[in-house]
């Protein structure tokens, strides 16, 4: 296993990835893995930072994407967000609470990142080494942090970034429903 940049000859295997880890309902509801799809991982493949697990085979099984600055990223999303918006007003409220979650943070985490790696690629340190080189990525460009969300009932993905060094910042809605956004300064 290796790290590289993203390259769009990866890019149907990593959205393959984004939806094979997403939830259930983006698994088999169409509208719904459009919408995972274009909140989660198109836009930061086309303007964000991103970096790919690769196998032996030179195919995609796990990556770190990253919006380095939420404006800038911001603004390059509008189209994206046209058409969130057009797919149904529950999709637009909810890209919309998230966006401006992170607005509300911009000043001490101006980047964000999302991180996915398939099941059978998890514990064998490729999510470190995933995360260590886009934190080194994020600290040579001097972006002064980073947040991110995960959702609650993914406990072995939050003991993961406790374990990595990043901070609880926040926790919503309740139960399995709810999350926990994670952060870390980095300059």
């Amino acid at each position: 296993m290796r790290i590289e940049p993203y390259t769009p000859a990866h890019r149907d295997e990593v959205r393959a990835v984004c939806l094979a880890s997403a939830s259930e309902r983006a698994r088999t509801d169409a509208v719904h893995g459009q919408f995972t799809l274009l909140m989660y991982c198109d836009p930061y493949l086309e303007h964000g930072t991103a970096f790919v697990l690769l196998d032996d085979d030179d195919i995609a099984r796990g990556y770190v994407l990253c919006a380095e600055d939420y404006r800038v990223w911001r603004h390059e999303f509008a189209p994206y967000a046209r058409r969130i918006a057009a797919l149904s007003p529950e999709y637009e409220r909810r890209m919309t609470e998230e966006l401006d979650y992170y607005e509300s943070v911009y000043d001490s985490y101006p980047a964000h990142l999302h991180i996915d790696i398939q099941e059978e690629f998890t514990g064998a340190g490729n999510g470190r080494l995933l995360m260590e080189t886009l934190l080194d990525e994020l600290r040579a460009h001097g972006v002064a942090g980073v947040s991110f969300g995960v959702a609650a009932a993914n406990r072995r993905a939050v003991g993961f970034y406790q374990h990595m060094g990043f901070e609880q910042l926040v926790e919503y809605g309740d139960g399995d429903e709810g999350g926990y956004t994670f952060c870390m300064r980095l300059a």
